[in-house]
């Protein structure tokens, strides 16, 4: 593969035409540097087009022409054939352009990200679906977490598989070669959040990666909206890092077709275009954290968020009077949690990390719809010298005591109970002055 050679044009050449074709390819504050035929030219920008909102963006095709004076103008933009937008927070309404006539968005999450949150991919693929452009995911950063995790996050990508046109894994620091292969020839427009890789990753399909680290060490944060030629004809637009989508009036249609998952709870919530995900005051949200909403009055609910085979008879055994007899792998550090050796008949906790799973409203009732992650945060002594894990919710904070097994990590549990001591909230050695007071 050649890649096509670009070089700053001489504006004093003769030979240029007076008008000719172009893609927008930076945006400056009064000028535009666009490409033409492998050459990058500089123009001014006209005076309407600097008060417009959403008049130019990164991608147009437009027209440029060669002035008196030696200098270049763009005149005309022509009809975009695809347009990408997000919402604006900050004013409701507001639709920011992101980037014109491109085939594909590329959307990058790290692979820490994805392991804790949710929301970015989903807001990028309806972002997508509403241009009709194809839409691929990139987890970067994935050498970054141990094998248990990946393994964990491999099942949670099938989900997306069946959902939009590719999904990749690896480094951002690498050449990716698959993805290559799925955007060649096309304008493909990169979006994430800060940090996520996308620059890494668009300079390591142009070759260039090690060029710049060599030079310059870490590539710098992007921000504005720049294209960059690539091989056969691919054209890679790297965006400012955003947090947020923040997509206005997400219809249902929309929803049910990214969120199969939650399409039956959004009667809960008022605001019309909420993901259920991660927004502040959202009404599904509140109703899971307090407890409103139990998974036996949502069994379709329940059958669409687990795929697995055992998930309807899970769901019918109530714990509370029926042993737990199943096996199943921790959600944190991966071990196999197995019912044998826990001296009990309810296993609610991993034996070697101690975590569990927010399922219960009441122990062992598996109406909880929350499923955070149940960390432990301390021990305690229950009457009759019986020690019980303090567990905390790290999505909705709930509290819960669970009796420990027998087969329990003891060192980590010893740990746990003497980090008051280790972090007291005055200096050891002041214990023998306070008892003499």
């Amino acid at each position: 593969m050649k890649k096509k050679k670009i070089k700053e044009i001489d504006q004093t050449k003769d030979s240029q035409k007076e008008v000719f074709q172009a893609t927008v390819v930076d945006i400056l504050n009064k000028q535009v540097k666009v490409l033409s035929e492998g050459n990058i030219i500089s123009c001014l920008i006209p005076g309407s087009l600097l008060t417009s909102k959403n008049a130019l963006i990164v991608g147009d095709q437009v027209e440029v022409e060669l002035t008196g004076n030696d200098q270049y103008r763009l005149n005309h933009i022509h009809t975009r054939t695809t347009a990408v937008y997000r919402g604006n927070r900050r004013g409701s309404g507001e639709e920011i352009l992101i980037a014109a006539n491109v085939q594909c968005l590329l959307a990058i999450v790290t692979a820490d990200y994805l392991l804790h949150q949710a929301g970015y991919i989903e807001s990028a693929i309806i972002a997508a679906k509403r241009a009709g452009i194809q839409v691929g995911i990139f987890v970067s950063k994935w050498d970054l977490i141990g094998e248990n995790a990946q393994d964990l996050l491999q099942e949670k990508l099938t989900y997306y598989q069946n959902t939009v046109g590719f999904v990749f894994v690896g480094s951002a620091c690498e050449r990716q070669e698959e993805l290559l292969n799925k955007a060649e020839g096309k304008t493909i427009v990169v979006i994430g959040d800060r940090s996520c890789g996308k620059t890494s990753l668009i300079r390591g399909c142009l070759n260039e990666l090690a060029k710049i680290e060599k030079h310059k060490g870490n590539i710098a944060s992007t921000h504005n909206s720049v294209l960059q030629a690539g091989f056969n004809g691919t054209l890679w637009i790297d965006t400012p890092g955003f947090r947020d989508f923040a997509l206005q009036e997400i219809s249902e249609e929309e929803r049910n077709e990214v969120f199969p998952e939650i399409a039956l709870l959004t009667k809960g919530c008022y605001f019309r275009n909420c993901t259920h995900v991660h927004e502040d005051g959202c009404q599904v949200l509140e109703a899971i954290r307090a407890k409103k909403i139990r998974r036996d009055r949502y069994d379709s609910y329940q059958k669409m968020i687990d795929t697995k085979a055992t998930s309807d008879t899970e769901s019918k055994i109530d714990y509370r009077r029926s042993a737990c007899t199943e096996s199943f792998p921790c959600k944190v550090c991966g071990a196999l949690v197995v019912p044998d050796g826990a001296g009990s008949q309810h296993r609610n906790h991993c034996p070697k990390c101690l975590s569990s799973i927010h399922v219960d409203i009441e122990p062992g009732d598996r109406a909880s719809l929350c499923q955070g992650i149940m960390e432990p945060v301390s021990v305690w002594v229950r009457k009759g010298g019986e020690w019980a894990i303090i567990h905390r919710c790290k999505e909705c904070g709930d509290l819960s005591s669970n009796r420990i097994a027998a087969d329990d990590n003891p060192a980590l549990l010893m740990s746990i109970a003497v980090k008051p001591l280790a972090m007291t909230p005055f200096p050891l050695n002041k214990l023998e002055d306070i008892f003499k007071q």
